[in-house]
């Protein structure tokens, strides 16, 4: 046990500057300290929150995140009486342009209404507390998240994470080997996964829609691993881990 507890404030410590966690708000404590789900745990006794953004584009350098979805995951179920849904005021002087808007349907006049970023930030962090965030394509959703915590309270987004796309990418693989196939297209988005499983994909571009659907296939993906003896959460994370 104590050697488990000298781990977890290593990891903390790389996180953020241990000097300054007693300045930070509550929030972003209690989500630092929250232990982590044990790898050996089966991955249904794990929690999860599964979450999608909708930014004003592709580089967190510049772009800002204009809302952010999330639906959690428990007992190996979708619990739809614990989504959240919330737009966010992109910072002045940004403004959304009219290609991004054609992309997500979120207009100007309604983004300039929404509550700022922190305070989204930080009902975020209120809702990953000690669960395991699920995200479909990280290299887009942790980078905006980790720069935007950087930038707000100097802090890391924090691990461990999954991605389905790269589930998605390496179920698709085995596939290919197993029948011989090497020329069939890899198509890991977020669509193409879904109509594969035979999953509803719920309407696209919209924060809460879009983490529905990835919920809905990171059921089926867990459930495909678990029958091919991948049944435990560290074995998952061997498989679609991208945030340590």
């Amino acid at each position: 046990m104590r050697s488990l507890v000298r781990w977890w404030r290593s990891v903390v410590a790389r996180l953020v500057d241990p000097r300054r966690l007693e300045d930070l708000p509550v929030v972003v404590q209690d989500y630092l300290n929250a232990p982590v789900p044990a790898g050996r745990l089966p991955w249904r006794d794990v929690p999860y929150t599964v979450l999608d953004i909708e930014t004003s584009g592709l580089d967190p350098r510049w772009d800002s995140i204009l809302a952010i979805g999330a639906v959690d995951i428990e007992g190996g179920r979708v619990r739809l009486d614990r989504r959240w849904y919330s737009m966010t005021r992109p910072p002045e002087p940004s403004k959304v342009a009219a290609a991004s808007i054609r992309i997500h349907g979120l207009l100007r006049q309604e983004l300039a209404q929404a509550p700022p970023l922190e305070p989204v930030l930080l009902e975020l962090l209120s809702r990953l507390q000690g669960r395991v965030l699920v995200v479909h394509m990280a290299a887009i959703d942790v980078k905006f998240l980790d720069r935007a915590l950087r930038k707000h309270f100097r802090v890391r987004l924090r691990g461990p994470a999954l991605d389905t796309a790269r589930i998605g990418g390496v179920l698709l693989h085995n596939e290919r080997m197993m029948s011989g196939d090497d020329e069939r297209p890899r198509d890991t988005t977020l669509r193409s996964l879904a109509k594969q499983a035979k999953i509803p994909v719920h309407p696209q571009h919209n924060a809460l829609s879009d983490a529905l659907t990835t919920a809905q296939l990171f059921l089926y993906q867990a459930t495909r691993l678990q029958k091919q003896g991948k049944d435990t959460f560290h074995k998952l994370l061997r498989v679609g881990g991208c945030l340590k």
